[in-house]
């Protein structure tokens, strides 16, 4: 929404040709990505994630030898690796992008994680993105730059005069501000007033829902990775992860359906045989 009200407010300020390059750009850049176009340079741009050296590859071969072999390792996912990110983690994006952090890395180099929990941490993330859970990410990364950016600087904002007396109630009562601002464009009557009323009161709306969504969508990602992770038969190995993390309740649960939802190992049965030989 911000992002069309954006090129609507800037549109007719600029001329004619590049006003026709922002309006088709947006959305053709928007369709590439959803296709998997441009997925690399977006992965760069938005995780910050660049190509795993020689060396890095080396590191991660015993892992990505047991993700082939559960069909969730390159090539059917491209691994890639993000810079300046210490703890132990992996993000998926888009069709077949896995960013792992170099603490994996440094981890596995230093032989602190075997290649098992290396393999059951990364598999979560290659089963979002082998299941499709994460496929529009890019495109909606691309898409809602205008409100990250907004509210990228109200997060600033709101860090710089967090200290100031009455900044805390203040922000707590934020819908207070909603409330007047669409009661005063209102109360005017005319279309401009009315708009700007609707937008102000949606923005402090959405400053109340996003937080609340995104907690329920990580939540959902998390318990579709661990299927992946189980249909893999690496749900042991993601546990013995677990293990060593802090112990919240999040977990806790993660722990216990891990656990409830492996199958058992299957192991030859010995039977006694019985027949005559010629």
């Amino acid at each position: 929404m911000i992002s069309i009200l954006l090129v609507m407010t800037i549109g007719p300020v600029l001329p004619a040709l590049a006003a026709w390059v922002v309006l088709i750009a947006g959305p053709v850049t928007t369709v590439l990505l959803l296709c998997g176009v441009g997925e690399s340079l977006a992965a760069r741009f938005f995780l910050c994630a660049r190509r795993a050296i020689a060396a890095e590859e080396a590191t991660l071969a015993p892992a990505v030898a047991l993700l082939c072999q559960r069909k969730l390792g390159p090539p059917l996912i491209e691994l890639r690796v993000r810079d300046g990110v210490y703890p132990i983690g992996a993000h998926g994006g888009g069709r077949r992008t896995v960013v792992v952090s170099d603490g994996l890395i440094a981890a596995m180099r230093e032989g602190v994680l075997p290649a098992e929990q290396a393999a059951a941490v990364i598999a979560h993330s290659s089963g979002l993105v082998r299941s499709g859970a994460v496929r529009s990410d890019f495109a909606l990364n691309f898409w809602t730059l205008p409100w990250q950016i907004v509210q990228g600087f109200g997060l600033g904002v709101g860090r710089a005069f967090s200290r100031l007396p009455l900044v805390s109630l203040a922000w707590r009562a934020r819908f207070i501000v909603g409330a007047v601002a669409l009661a005063q464009g209102v109360a005017e009557g005319t279309p401009a007033t009315i708009v700007s009323g609707v937008i102000g009161a949606g923005v402090i709306a959405l400053s109340y829902a996003m937080p609340r969504w995104d907690a329920r969508w990580q939540c959902a990602l998390v318990a579709i990775g661990d299927t992946q992770v189980t249909e893999a038969g690496l749900a042991g190995h993601l546990d013995e992860f677990l293990q060593r993390c802090p112990q919240t309740p999040a977990t806790a649960d993660r722990r216990h359906r891990l656990t409830s939802s492996r199958q058992p190992d299957a192991r030859p049965h010995l039977a006694l045989v019985t027949g005559t030989t010629s």
